[in-house]
C-alpha cells in the first residue's frame, strides 16, 4: 500500500479544540520505533513528544468534489526530530509515532492513504480532558483553565514552529507541509497525566488553541 501514500492528495480541514499535551521519554525507549533515515532531536538523552488531541471537521481530499468530507477525533504521538538536513538549519519538523481515531473506516483509509501510522483506540474526549484505551495501554489527562500554570519560553517556541512532518516510504523520506494562517498556542495547566503506553513518560507542559484553525496538508514530497 506505499504507493498510495506517494499520490499528490491534498487535504482542506478544519482543526477545532486543539490541545497539545508535551512530554518527554528517554530516547533510547522509543529509538527502534524509528525510521533509520529520521533522527530525534535529544533534549538531554531525552525525546519530546507533542501529543495532539483534535476534532477534524470538513475534512476534505481536493482531488474529490467539494461535497465528500469527513469529520473525526484525531490523537497521534508526534515526535520532535532533528530535520536541519532538509530545512536549512531549522528543526521544525516531526514524525508520528503512532495515531489514534474511534472510527475504524477513518483508520483504514489512514493505513492506506496516509503516514499517520493510524490506529483504532477508545477515545473518551470533552474539552477539560481525555481517556485513550487500546486494549491494556492507556493515557489519561486533565485540563484546567483556573490554575495558574508554569510556562517555559524553550517548550512554547519549539512546539509553536512545528509546520512539517515526515515519514520513510521505501527507504526514501518524505516531507509533508502543514500550512495554516495562524497558531495561536495557549499555555494550559495540565493535571493528572498518567499513561503507560510510555514507561518513561514526564509532562513538560500544555497548549490549547481556542479558535478554529482552517489548514491545509499537502501531498507529501520527497526531502531534499
Amino acid at each position: 500500500m506505499n504507493i498510495l501514500k506517494q499520490l499528490p492528495i491534498h487535504y482542506t480541514g478544519e482543526l477545532h479544540n486543539v490541545q497539545l499535551i508535551n512530554f518527554s521519554v528517554e530516547k533510547k525507549e522509543i529509538e527502534s520505533q524509528i525510521p533509520w533515515k529520521i533522527h530525534l532531536r535529544d533534549y538531554n538523552g531525552r525525546a519530546l513528544i507533542s501529543m495532539v488531541n483534535v476534532q477534524l471537521k470538513h475534512m476534505h481530499p481536493t482531488f474529490l468534489p467539494s461535497v465528500i468530507q469527513f469529520s473525526y477525533r484525531h490523537v497521534a504521538f508526534r515526535v520532535l526530530i532533528d530535520d536541519a538536513t532538509y530545512t536549512g538549519g531549522r528543526k521544525h519538523g516531526i514524525y508520528f509515532l503512532r495515531s489514534f481515531t474511534d472510527n475504524s473506516l477513518i483508520a483504514q483509509g489512514g493505513k492506506w492513504f496516509t503516514s499517520y501510522n493510524l490506529e483504532t483506540a477508545e477515545l473518551i474526549a470533552t474539552p477539560q480532558f481525555l481517556t485513550l484505551k487500546q486494549n491494556d495501554r492507556f493515557l489519561n489527562y486533565v485540563l484546567d483553565e483556573e490554575t495558574p500554570c508554569i510556562t517555559n519560553t524553550y517548550l512554547y517556541e519549539e512546539v509553536s514552529q512545528i509546520d512539517r512532518a515526515y515519514s520513510m516510504i521505501n527507504n526514501t523520506v518524505y516531507k509533508t507541509q502543514i500550512m495554516r494562517k495562524k497558531w495561536p498556542i495557549e499555555w494550559i495547566h495540565c493535571s493528572h497525566f498518567q499513561t503507560n503506553f510510555f514507561e518513561t513518560a514526564r509532562l513538560e507542559g500544555a497548549f490549547q488553541v481556542r479558535e478554529k484553525i482552517d489548514y491545509k496538508w499537502l501531498a507529501a514530497e520527497q526531502a531534499r
